[in-house]
């Protein structure tokens, strides 16, 4: 595809697949990519191959090349002031900071968007977290099992009444929210060519399966019920339900 970001680097400091998932959307856009890891531990999706999680995969890290393709790596131990001091040099050149890490983690790391802001004013900060910036769990991480297909009731509405519900898909709400996060970042950089600032950009799981419900939302809001919520053998019209053919 055309390279339309071309020329842009962005730095990466992000763990698992939902915000990692940004990084890759906007490799494939053209952006120069750099993704900081632990020197030893790595970024932990590295371990899922070897957790049961994916069975059969015979020693292929298909999720971690999913999340990483097209990405230059650095191993980098933040925890210590020389890591640190090598991070700052990498801000000093870079576009866009990326970082899945809690606030907590940001604020004793030194990368939190003050941090990094003083280094470089014009970049373009993105968050990516499980419930937002904000309300009484911003502290808090989130998984896509969790914060999008259940607490979002992405699961809940495309189950089946009495039935449990049905679970997502590997890394389902990661990859849709990871997209919304590539998707900001490239309006930040459109507001940036026009202004010259940069500016935060946070995307939660939480609020992308919120947009993702709209219709139920509203609905629910507007008429005081959920939309039809049947089984299979009860749809109130017949063109609106499946079969097999």
């Amino acid at each position: 595809m055309l390279k339309v970001l071309e020329g842009i680097r962005m730095l990466e400091v992000a763990e698992w697949f939902f915000v990692p998932g940004a990084g890759t959307v906007l490799a494939d856009w053209g952006v120069d990519v750099i993704k900081v890891e632990h020197p030893t531990r790595g970024d932990p999706l590295r371990g899922l191959i070897s957790s049961g999680i994916i069975p059969g995969a015979h020693g292929l890290n298909f999720f971690i090349e999913n999340g990483s393709r097209n990405k230059r790596s650095v191993g980098l131990d933040l925890t210590s002031d020389r890591g640190r001091e090598l991070l700052y040099k990498l801000v000093e050149k870079s576009d866009i900071f990326l970082t899945s890490f809690l606030p907590a983690a940001r604020r004793r790391l030194k990368i939190d968007y003050d941090d990094i802001k003083k280094i470089n004013p014009k970049i373009i900060y993105a968050k990516g977290s499980g419930q937002g910036p904000k309300g009484p769990e911003c502290e808090r991480g989130g998984f896509d099992a969790g914060s999008f297909w259940s607490r979002g009731g992405v699961g809940y509405m495309l189950s089946e009444p009495g039935k449990p519900i049905i679970m997502q898909r590997a890394a389902f709400g990661d990859t849709i929210g990871a997209t919304f996060i590539a998707g900001g970042i490239a309006a930040a950089l459109y507001h940036r060519e026009k202004t010259g600032q940069g500016c935060v950009l946070d995307v939660s799981l939480l609020g992308t399966a919120v947009w993702l419900m709209a219709p139920d939302i509203l609905a629910a809001l507007l008429l005081g019920h959920d939309l039809p919520h049947n089984d299979r053998t009860r749809a109130p019209n017949p063109l609106m339900n499946t079969y097999q053919c």
